[in-house]
């Protein structure tokens, strides 16, 4: 009580140390709050701005995205190929009238254009809106260069469109160029909704395209913003409206997306702020007021609320320790489950590697064990000066060692990049290593294979160990498969067209149900048992072909087990086998 006695003596002097007490604190409060408010919205500001720029961007992208791929399909039809190279020019001209009619009305664009290299028009869509009779040259070089062309098309009576071009090749000359325009409208009936003027502008600064919005903005206005914050005033003939304008650079499109935020709510937040302020100071005031007033009654309940406030923070304290240790038991429990998954995860590693090894030891073992053999002959056949004999075992040691080179180029294979290599491979070297290969483990499993005769000058394109990988592993599998059938028979036969050669490996066995069909070709599946298989061989197999840009599917056998297609392209005719 003694030390609060002195400042019940004199109540005046303790209502204007209040007074000047929250003067002070007001004004301190409104000269750092005020502009740390005022910073903290613009900076929300500028976050939406940031996510409006990065959302329209993708929407740009996405709109874009479906015209640039259908350019490069287009241009890439043989049938459009075709066009430009017949020479009845009536018929030439119906049907890339057709051909450009259909391709619009199925992608939606704005005209789809048929030129010929120097730019003329050979047929387009439509000869509404955005339908130049010479393409723009930009448009032009790209196509005739073989790439991609991009170019913002603007028309003196203010419509806008983007432009792609491809070039139509034929034996590596471009005989033609295809054209695709998107109307740029598109991007402003897909901003029809934001609350925020957006537009487009280009590298000269002049307005592309923008929603209804920017449009209403006076032109001086419409312009390229910094890719920092800039403010913005647009004075209206009763008013004043300030926005936050900011742009972002849209490299591929060498456009500049440009938003501008209303800067009305930084203004009122910096208004409430100030009478958020004024009123806090004014209750805490009051409240103090209150309570110099009523200081006396207080006092004698400050002893209760001490007693009341220190069993809460008891309370408090108890709690807190209970919710700690709950705490660290979930923590050790989260450490816990992770060792397990973690050793769990390093058991399915040491399981597949062990597989493995089991596999390359038998593969190895016996080459190695032929090797020791035909050594130890030799020997014996050079004590007898047998000398034809001992050369022949020695022969036979050499191809066991290139055969187990082979093996080790195989495996490396396994993890190699895809489609480091490709060349002609011929068809019937590729036959007859992989019958090889499989020979003893057909023998071992008594299972005849058959393979057809294929003409010597058939070739395919990819690389003729992975090639060879792919075969043994589909042989392998038949083999298997086969060894428990009544016929034990597995067939490899070739067939070819003008495009493709079909590799087709089947077996007597009992199939593939149909719940394996969907995952056959899916990494560690297998049907073999436990210990026999990593369930990698048809799943290397298919990204081995699709490497080499071909196809692998699964069929019924005739031999009444199932039955792989390898399709494969043809090697090109004018290069080496």
């Amino acid at each position: 009580m003694s030390a609060i006695d002195p400042f019940l003596k004199n109540f005046r002097l303790q209502i204007f140390t209040l007074i000047v007490l929250v003067s002070v604190g007001t004004l301190a409060t409104l000269y750092f709050g005020v502009p740390w408010t005022e910073a903290r919205e613009r900076q929300r500001l500028n976050a939406e701005i940031d996510e409006v720029l990065a959302l329209q961007g993708e929407t740009i992208n996405g709109i874009f995205d479906k015209f640039r791929l259908l350019t490069g399909i287009v241009a890439r039809q043989p049938n459009v190929a075709m066009v430009f190279r017949t020479n009845n020019q009536k018929l030439k001209q119906s049907t890339a009238q057709r051909l450009v009619v259909q391709f619009a009305g199925l992608s939606g664009a704005a005209n789809v254009q048929f030129a010929h290299p120097d730019g003329t028009v050979l047929a387009q869509s439509t000869n509404q809106g955005f339908a130049p009779q010479i393409i723009d040259e930009r448009l032009i070089r790209a196509g005739a260069e073989g790439r991609l062309g991009r170019a913002t098309l603007l028309t003196s009576n203010g419509s806008s469109a983007y432009g792609f071009s491809h070039g139509v090749t034929w034996n590596d000359e471009v005989i033609g160029i295809v054209v695709v325009y998107v109307d740029l409208l598109e991007l402003g009936d897909a901003w029809g909704l934001l609350s925020e003027p957006i537009f487009v502008t280009n590298r000269l600064g002049q307005k592309i395209v923008g929603n209804q919005l920017a449009g209403s903005l006076p032109a001086q206005i419409l312009r390229t913003y910094p890719q920092t914050s800039e403010m913005v005033t647009v004075v209206g003939a009763d008013n004043e409206i300030k926005f936050l304008a900011r742009s972002e650079y849209l490299h591929l499109l060498d456009w500049h997306l440009n938003v501008l935020e209303d800067y009305a709510p930084v203004a009122v937040a910096k208004e409430q702020s100030i009478l958020i302020i004024m009123l806090s100071a004014i209750v805490v005031g009051g409240m103090i007021f209150v309570l110099l007033q009523r200081r006396h009654l207080g006092v004698i309940r400050l002893a209760a609320e001490q007693a009341t406030a220190r069993e809460l923070e008891q309370r408090v304290r108890e709690r807190t320790k209970e919710l700690r240790n709950e705490y660290d038991e979930r923590i050790l429990a989260e450490a816990a489950l992770r060792q397990a998954q973690t050793e769990l995860m390093q058991s399915a590693k040491l399981a597949s590697i062990g597989q493995m090894s089991a596999a390359l030891s038998h593969e190895y073992n016996q080459p190695i064990a032929a090797i020791r053999a035909y050594a130890d002959n030799a020997h014996a056949f050079l004590d007898q000066s047998r000398e034809d004999a001992a050369q022949e075992n020695l022969t036979r040691i050499s191809s066991m060692t290139e055969r187990m080179a082979k093996l080790s180029k195989t495996l490396k294979s396994f993890a190699r990049k895809p489609g480091t290599s490709q060349r002609d491979v011929l068809v019937a070297g590729l036959l007859k290593e992989s019958m090889t290969l499989v020979e003893p483990h057909a023998k071992d499993k008594k299972v005849q294979v058959l393979a057809s005769e294929v003409d010597p000058e058939l070739s395919v394109r990819g690389g003729s160990l992975r090639l060879s990988q792919v075969l043994v592993n589909l042989l392998s599998n038949a083999i298997d498969a086969a060894a428990e059938s009544k016929d034990q028979l597995v067939k490899l036969t070739v067939s070819d067209d003008d495009t493709n050669v079909v590799f087709a490996v089947e077996d007597s066995g009992v199939g593939v149900s149909e719940k394996d069909r969907e995952t056959i070709f899916d990494p560690f599946v297998t049907q073999k048992e436990v210990g026999e298989g990593l369930g990698l061989g048809l799943s290397i197999a298919y990204n081995i072909v699709h490497d080499f840009g071909g196809e692998i599917e699964l069929g019924a056998s005739k031999l009444g087990g199932a039955a792989f297609y390898v399709k494969l392209p043809h090697a090109k005719k004018d290069k080496p086998k």
